[in-house]
């Protein structure tokens, strides 16, 4: 059983992709001095800006499934496997619901993003700062969440103290992307109260890049912790005071197979099949018992008639 905790899904380069694609969006409305800004410049940026939503929410969601699936791989009770899948869910489904509701809002549909349309069908600014807000709750919750429960579930681990208060370290670096995403929200809640709103839109930019980056990051944070581990060995501040090489990543395969199993088996809450293998390992002892005996009686009896012979041996002599 494998413990190692490695966001594979993350190998592929989809989401940091998807998050530079995002940020390149974004940059044309973002200005760091006051300046005019033409007409062609301006449509441009509103049309990039629209178009990097779904991007966004995209990218999120590939961060979020991997990190999903990287804690389904730990032998994890059934409860927190009932939430993960939850989340994913409810992220999948908001990804969906979002992109649906951005193209599918206006009629003509290119209105949503070209204000030059004259005649158009859409929704209010107060409901698209509604449904905005609806998607920030959505994020600020998974975000949370996603930060805090492999916390709970690695704590549990059989590992030294020092080793598991940095896993559980690192993977708090995903608190610091809710913290992007409420700040996100609170200035989404002043669109339509603002004056400035290219000023509102490039703070709002902002804080979703700097969403998107910290939820990579978090998500590969795990891989940090072996780098981490060799520079605080040699500060003298070992993580494993027996052998280096087995560590929550790297963990022989046999080493505590026994001990794992029945631990899942705990974790899982399958007692038949934890009282199946006692009984198993039970009978596998008295079998061990029984052949030993056997051997024992064997030796002795053959010792018995050994030495009769060489009873009789000595008394023909």
């Amino acid at each position: 059983m494998t413990l190692g905790l490695q966001v594979a899904s993350l190998a592929d380069p989809a989401p940091k992709l998807c998050a530079t694609a995002d940020w390149a969006l974004l940059s044309k409305e973002m200005f760091y001095k006051a300046q005019l800004i033409t007409l062609d410049r301006a449509i441009e940026a509103i049309t990039l800006a629209y178009f990097a939503i779904p991007i966004w929410s995209f990218t999120m969601t590939l961060v979020k499934t991997s990190i999903v699936l990287t804690l389904l791989r730990l032998p994890l009770k059934r409860a927190w496997a009932v939430v993960l899948y939850v989340v994913l869910g409810l992220q999948v489904s908001y990804f969906i619901a979002n992109t649906i509701y951005l193209f599918a809002k206006c009629r003509p549909y290119h209105a949503a993003w070209d204000f030059r349309v004259a005649v158009r069908h859409c929704p209010s600014e107060q409901t698209d700062v509604i449904v905005s807000s609806i998607g920030s709750a959505i994020n600020i919750g998974t975000d949370l969440l996603l930060s805090i429960a492999p916390v709970f579930i690695l704590w549990n681990l059989r590992r030294p103290l020092r080793e598991r208060v940095l896993i559980c370290s690192l993977t708090s670096i995903g608190l610091f992307a809710t913290f992007a995403s409420i700040m996100k929200a609170v200035v989404i809640a002043e669109w339509t109260d603002t004056e400035d709103r290219w000023s509102t839109a490039i703070s709002i930019a902002t804080w979703t890049v700097t969403e998107q980056f910290v939820s990579i990051l978090a998500a590969c944070s795990p891989s940090l912790k072996k780098p981490i581990e060799k520079v605080l060995d040699k500060l003298g501040f070992p993580l494993v005071e027996q052998d280096p090489n087995i560590s929550f990543v790297h963990m022989p395969s046999r080493m505590r197979e026994r001990d794992l199993r029945r631990q899942a088996r705990e974790w899982m809450g399958d007692e038949e099949t934890q009282n199946a293998s006692d009984t198993t390992s039970g009978m596998g002892k008295h079998d061990e018992e029984s052949l030993g005996e056997k051997a024992v009686s064997t030796s002795t009896s053959t010792s018995g008639s050994s030495g009769s012979s060489s009873n009789a041996i000595h008394k023909d002599a």
